[in-house]
């Protein structure tokens, strides 16, 4: 695969365990509320260390987190996978609405106080309190809270983000 594509591939769940003797999988999404494993999307694993495709040929519960793929056909297939992180391609992804976005997109954006460059967004932390940004800046990372105290604008334009009044995070 080239490197191209595999740059293209975003994670968006780890398997859990096999399901049953028939090659079904437990699926784990990193984001609880995504439907994505119900939209017959192709997904990614990194099998010694190349990415292949597999398409899924059923799902069952509320959010298809069941999944049974095209070419696993049994209880010792289904463990290959065992605790293996998934990814789709980023094309795959359903369009949004005007004026939203997926958190993965800012990944790699610059991040400005006022007009003084802070870092480069590293990672967006998904956990039950809300997002964290998590910002790399020349020696160490900073965690932002995703909220309006401190975004003041995505400019998606320039990539980059504004924030505000993150001084008492970091000593700049």
């Amino acid at each position: 695969m080239s490197k191209s594509i595999s740059s293209k591939l975003i994670p968006i769940g780890k398997v859990g365990k096999a399901h049953g003797v028939r090659g079904e999988l437990k699926f784990f999404l990193y984001n609880k509320e995504s439907d994505f494993l119900l939209k017959k999307i192709n997904i990614w694993f990194k099998i010694n260390n190349e990415f292949e495709s597999f398409i899924i040929e059923f799902t069952r519960g509320l959010n298809g987190e069941i999944v049974k793929l095209k070419s696993v056909e049994d209880r010792s297939g289904a463990d290959l996978f065992k605790g293996k992180e998934f990814l789709v391609l980023r094309e795959d992804f359903p369009q949004l609405d005007e004026g939203s976005f997926y958190l993965n997109d800012i990944i790699g954006y610059k991040a400005y106080n006022d007009k003084l460059e802070i870092g480069k967004i590293s990672d967006i932390l998904n956990l039950p309190s809300g997002n964290i940004i998590e910002i790399k800046l020349e020696k160490k990372c900073i965690l932002v809270p995703m909220v309006d105290k401190y975004i003041e604008l995505f400019d998606f334009k320039n990539k980059s983000v504004i924030m505000k009044d993150i001084e008492e995070l970091i000593d700049l």
